[in-house]
């Protein structure tokens, strides 16, 4: 038998989840034409990631749904977040770590592509600090780049709510009454029941599902 001693983050971020999964939580599911979102990227002037393009498209739909931007506060208030700070979910040397982007709504998506650069650069060696991680409002992770077709991922607290994408698939689709091949991706969207009702949410991801197969339309 092999112990391995926890470290102390490994320590923190245990107490978070079992903190966070005493939330009710429950998940929206929508599949996205990725058509659009493709053509969008090859047209950009500079390359960026699919997970950059999400992040900026969620950011966005945020900002016409506060209430996705709140948080439950011990039973007594909603705290809604004046500033929207997106997490996102990275594989680093000292694990599963969230850096975040400030007011990613406020910023073009070439702002937003540097950031993601920065912390590519930080993932690998692993030297994020405590201001890197703090703060975020709501949180982006993909795992499109893995052969995951969907899958549910658990909202951080004081969060309540996380987007989580799978892989691009290539799939038989109907257009202008015709069988053709295109690519679809499955995103969920995990709620804490506490604060987003099913109405609302279904909204949020439907209007999410809208901007990302309009892009630049």
């Amino acid at each position: 038998m092999i112990e391995k001693k926890l470290s102390p983050l490994a320590k923190s971020m245990g107490k978070q989840m079992v903190k966070s999964w005493e939330a009710p939580q429950f998940t929206h599911f929508s599949v996205i034409n990725c058509e659009q979102m493709i053509a969008y990227r090859k047209s950009l002037p500079f390359k960026v990631s699919y997970t950059t393009i999400l992040i900026k498209a969620v950011a966005d739909t945020i900002a016409e749904f506060p209430i996705m931007n709140s948080s439950w506060d011990d039973g007594t208030k909603i705290i809604q977040n004046e500033n929207i700070n997106m997490g996102v979910a990275v594989d680093t040397k000292r694990g599963l770590l969230v850096p975040v982007i400030r007011d990613a709504d406020k910023l073009p998506l070439e702002e937003i592509h540097r950031c993601m650069g920065d912390i590519k650069n930080k993932s690998g060696k692993g030297n994020f600090n405590m201001n890197d991680l703090n703060g975020g409002t709501f949180v982006v992770s993909n795992l499109g780049m893995f052969n995951i077709h969907a899958f549910s991922a658990i909202v951080s607290s004081p969060n309540s709510a996380i987007i989580s994408a799978g892989k691009m698939e290539e799939v038989p689709m109907v257009k202008d009454g015709e069988i053709v091949i295109g690519k679809t991706m499955t995103i969920a969207l995990n709620m804490d029941h506490r604060v987003i009702d099913g109405a609302t949410g279904a909204k949020f991801l439907t209007a999410l599902a809208e901007r990302l197969e309009t892009l630049n339309e």
